[in-house]
């Protein structure tokens, strides 16, 4: 019968202790979500448009231009626009082209073909240690939003985001 007391007793301690390892978790893991919380809405910077923000427009190499171009024929919602009319070894109908997703699947067959021969012609006249400056615009389109009076946005049908990325040639 004692035995039996005790085994009661040792399945009520364990039975406390899973409780309280219980507990003790949901308390750091809402303290975790409060700190969260407090620290993204106390960053003032998080609310800045890319547009208005002090961030400058990050200087990349020839191989990121490519590699972009690469994302996009691999059917990212991009846009890409490179601008090389500072270079002379291109000519002057290939100074600006944009490469957009939706042309490529709607108008050309051979967009791949196209791009690898944009690379081969234009793109490698240039210096493989040449700058580029890069611009994202991330655009909305699509969807159904609300905005309160404080410019808040609130979401009632998701539309689609497409990127568009200018690369402009430095020098």
């Amino acid at each position: 019968m004692e035995n039996a007391i005790d085994a009661l007793k040792i399945a009520f301690a364990v039975f406390v202790f899973i409780v309280a390892v219980t507990v003790a978790f949901n308390m750091i893991s809402k303290a975790k979500t409060t700190g969260d919380y407090i620290l993204f809405y106390s960053d003032k910077t998080n609310f800045y448009d890319k547009k208005a923000s002090k961030e400058k427009n990050r200087e990349v190499s020839k191989a990121d231009v490519i590699s972009t171009l690469y994302r996009w024929a691999n059917g990212e919602s991009l846009a890409v626009t490179i601008d090389l009319s500072k270079c002379a070894n291109v000519p002057d109908k290939e100074k600006k082209r944009t490469f957009n997703t939706y042309e490529s699947t709607n108008e050309s067959t051979n967009f791949l073909r196209d791009l690898n021969d944009y690379i081969k012609n234009n793109l490698s006249k240039i210096k493989d240690n040449a700058k580029f400056e890069e611009e994202f615009v991330e655009a909305q389109f699509g969807g159904k939003y609300e905005y309160g009076t404080d410019g808040t946005e609130l979401e009632l049908t998701s539309g689609e985001k497409k990127v568009y990325v200018t690369y402009t040639l430095l020098e």
